[in-house]
């Protein structure tokens, strides 16, 4: 089992220690009480307090009783003998992980929950952004190698205690045995892994969508200017080389576009918002994606919400209303999304106010990560992990790796793919960013 950084942190194997000298010692106590017995009742025709055939049978009884209780005894030992010995394997890679990961915090790098090894936000030049990139990549390599010494320790010491266990006689159920539903029979299964496998090409690339998507958030550099025209120009360079080109105009009626570039300068989407589009008070907001997903949202003066999502084959779906009332859009903050705060009820907006101190952010994901997010979480958990599936399977190639992250903890938390479907957060966020429409679409217009 592969846990997380933080319930790693939590695991204290050195407790194993005295419990298997516990079970050691209940089997040395069981044998010696009952060995008690046999003696004192082998003593009774000597003392003259009980003889013949009846005394005869108790003997042979007890001296049955004392080699079962014997082969108890050694039983306890042998599996208290691998408790204690995996204890200490897991002990050993434990400590050298956590100190891995800690070390690694204390430079230019750090180490998510879920093993993956990030750059922290930093202004730099675009070398040095290039030399973070290969840096967290070498040290991933570590980590992964001692997050598998991990997984091998822990599995090895459940071998050992079922393979010391058999020796004396233990089996475990078939599937159609009855017992096998009760976890005391030894048939509990064991617990899934919390992370990525970095054993597996799933795992593997699951890593690597976090730590390219995060990479993607963060501002490495920023200009702004006015144009002559008047028009405010911001633009942000990230992490990965890809940036944000936004544009402000027209004070009477605010307009703030938000075009997203990948690394390779592919146009990925484009978000635009105008408050009050007319005299009316009327808002609005597009956001056009690469792959032709078109999703639409208006806001008009009486304060009534409506949006959709088109799609390049011209499927089309409507927005849900719980949508313009979600307050992951408020909540995750303008500074990471680029939307003004809503109030109870309102449509994601890219206003002046929202975007005045892009500049000066660590990271910035953009609009769409927030209108994604709050489509995710009013839908089905299952509906979502279905589109990243096909999004992922279609376009990257990974049948059946669909992405990870944290951003979603708290949302997928509830699901009964919680350890994976939180990871779902990272591939809305980053370098598979291009993909996000063809989610959107996927959900609203299934």
């Amino acid at each position: 089992m592969l846990p997380t950084r933080s319930r790693l942190q939590s695991w204290n194997p050195d407790s194993v220690e005295p419990a298997a000298s516990a079970l050691s010692d209940a089997g040395l106590a069981v044998y010696t009480a009952v060995r008690t017995l046999d003696e004192g009742c082998d003593r009774m025709p000597e003392a003259r307090a009980w003889d013949g055939p009846a005394h005869d049978a108790a003997t042979q009884m007890f001296r049955r009783a004392t080699d079962a209780s014997s082969t108890f005894s050694h039983y306890t030992e042998a599996v208290a003998a691998a408790l204690s010995k995996g204890a200490v394997r897991i002990s050993s890679a434990r400590t050298a992980l956590l100190n891995r990961a800690d070390d690694v915090d204390r430079g230019e790098l750090s180490v998510s929950d879920m093993w993956v090894v990030l750059i922290k936000p930093a202004r730099v030049s675009a070398e040095k952004a290039d030399s973070l990139q290969a840096a967290a990549q070498a040290e991933q390599v570590e980590i992964n190698r001692l997050l598998t010494a991990l997984g091998d320790a822990d599995s090895a010491t459940a071998s050992q205690v079922q393979a010391a266990a058999q020796h004396f006689g233990f089996t475990l159920p078939s599937p159609e045995d009855p017992a096998s539903l009760f976890p005391g029979q030894g048939m509990a299964p064991p617990p899934a892994d919390e992370v990525p496998n970095p054993m597996t090409l799933t795992g593997l690339t699951q890593q690597g969508v976090v730590r390219d998507s995060d990479t993607a958030q963060i501002v490495r550099e920023s200009e702004e200017w006015t144009t002559e025209d008047g028009q405010l120009r911001k633009t942000l360079l990230m992490m990965d080389g890809g940036r944000h080109e936004i544009f402000e105009w027209n004070e009477t009626l605010p307009c703030v576009e938000d075009t997203y570039y990948d690394k390779d300068g592919h146009e990925v989407s484009s978000t635009f918002s105008q408050d009050k589009t007319s005299y009316d008070g009327t808002r609005f907001t597009s956001i056009n994606f690469a792959d032709g997903t078109v999703v639409t949202m208006t806001r008009t003066a009486d304060g009534k919400c409506s949006g959709g999502v088109t799609m390049a084959d011209g499927r089309h779906g409507v927005l849900p209303d719980e949508f313009f009332s979600h307050p992951v859009l408020t909540t995750v903050g303008s500074a990471l999304t680029g939307l003004e705060e809503q109030a109870k009820l309102g449509i994601p907006m890219l206003s002046p106010q929202s975007v005045e101190n892009l500049g000066k952010v660590g990271k910035y994901g953009g609009p769409t990560l927030g209108v994604a997010m709050a489509l995710y979480d009013t839908v089905t958990a299952k509906t979502f992990e279905d589109a990243c599936v096909a999004a992922i399977s279609g376009s990257a190639g990974v049948a059946g790796g669909w992405a990870t992250g944290a951003v979603f903890a708290a949302a997928a938390a509830e699901t009964p793919a919680a350890p994976l479907a939180a990871m779902a957060g990272d591939f809305i966020g980053g370098a598979a960013f291009g993909y996000v429409g063809g989610i959107i679409g996927n959900i609203v217009c299934r």
